[in-house]
């Protein structure tokens, strides 16, 4: 750890070394502070890597009412911080810096490159070109001891702990007497006890609407591609709507997802047995569980079957039950949901109410948006704030 003298040599001791850390140093430094960034690991940005599959997507194209929804009713927490750091402003700090950025059809703004790497190297050139002092392998156990500096807490949540995110910023934050809101997965793929899931690993539907099924009334309905796993469900649609079926089976309710497998009309299969029907409308793995589910007619021909028989056929497809039963433990979320708690820090700034001159940012936040890239730009916009904040109660 840097000494108490070596600490007071600086203006700012940003602690965590993701993208909120890495934006809060480079831009307090830029303002003129004198910056010290500790990181608790060997390398800076490690879950950086990790993002959109290795690729990255920063942000999102959306429009701040858009970004500000697709974190819920914490949402408005952001509209000052999106407003100082939009996602036009990200977009321009890596594209001015060499590295072009492309959107997708949904939304998603990724390096054309397709390398997290690449974004990782302009933040560091970022950091070097405005003289942030960054020390490593130097985790941080209380910010009680750091001089008259301001302080930034980006730590980050407690999802992929190997990447250095294992929680640390929230004890820091209880020290200081802040609230922590109850941690949960964010983004998580969800388990199931449904007999046929593992015979369903692997397959894939693409644009499948899904319907969330809680204590047997429908509260929920999204479109998008969902992957059947050996322990459960997962894919975009999954993770977007895990933090209302995570919430509501920590209330002991039953949760069922309902997929709309599109039924079609058995008039033109009327030579053709329930077997052949399945085979034709349905993805192999999926059809052999249809079969076993309808064994009984599976021979016999679809011009054949009773109205209530065909009825049964065209409900099990319009509405295909999915029993979960949890979510992956919190350690293999994409983020974490819950964190210091909003009322308490200054959205103006990102400086604490409690405690002058601490300043948090990023995931540690209670704060948790949909899949897209909307919380790196969460953590890219409040970052920038805290630094820019930090810089000028330090040296105004």
């Amino acid at each position: 750890m840097p000494t108490h003298k070596t600490k007071n040599r600086f203006d700012i001791i940003v602690i965590g070394g993701g993208p909120a850390g890495m934006m809060a140093a480079g831009r307090g430094a830029e303002r003129g502070a004198k910056v010290l960034l500790l990181e608790k690991t060997y390398r800076l940005g490690s879950k950086l890597l990790l993002t959109g599959g290795g690729h990255c997507n920063i942000t999102n194209n959306a429009n701040i009412d858009e970004m500000v929804a697709a974190f819920g009713k914490e949402g408005k927490f952001l509209y000052r911080a999106l407003t100082v750091f939009s996602n036009k402003d990200l977009i321009g700090f890596f594209e001015s810096r060499g590295l072009k950025m492309r959107t997708e059809p949904d939304g998603r703004v990724l390096p054309a490159s397709g390398r997290a790497e690449a974004v990782l190297a302009v933040l560091r050139a970022y950091l070097k070109a405005n003289k942030v002092t960054i020390l490593h392998n130097n985790p941080v156990e209380s910010i009680k001891d750091m001089g008259a500096a301001k302080i930034i807490v980006a730590t980050g949540g407690k999802s992929y702990p190997a990447t250095g995110s294992t929680g640390d910023g929230y004890k820091m934050a209880k020290q200081a007497g802040h609230t922590i809101v109850p941690l949960s997965p964010g983004l998580s793929a969800l388990v199931s006890n449904s007999p046929f899931i593992k015979d369903l690993q692997g397959l894939t539907l693409k644009d499948i609407v899904i319907s969330v099924i809680i204590d047997g009334k429908k509260k929920e309905e999204e479109k998008g591609d969902l992957l059947f796993t050996h322990f459960g469900v997962s894919g975009p649609i999954i993770l977007n709507l895990s933090g209302k079926i995570i919430d509501a089976l920590s209330n002991k309710s039953k949760v069922e997802l309902a997929l709309n497998l599109h039924p079609e009309d058995f008039s033109f299969f009327g030579s053709k047995t329930v077997s052949q029907y399945f085979k034709k409308i349905l993805p192999a793995s999926l059809s052999l569980v249809f079969e076993k589910i309808h064994s009984s007619i599976l021979n016999k021909k679809c011009g054949t079957l009773s109205r209530q028989e065909r009825e049964t056929i065209a409900g099990h497809l319009a509405a295909f039950k999915i029993a979960i039963i949890g979510s992956r433990p919190i350690e293999e979320a994409t983020i974490t949901r819950g964190g210091v708690s909003l009322k308490e820090i200054n959205p103006r700034t990102m400086e604490s109410k409690l405690v002058k001159g601490l300043y948090f940012c990023g995931e540690i936040l209670d704060l948790a948006g949909l899949t897209g890239g909307y919380n790196l730009q969460e953590a890219f916009s409040t970052g920038y704030l805290a630094g820019e904040s930090a810089a000028f109660a330090a040296i105004s």
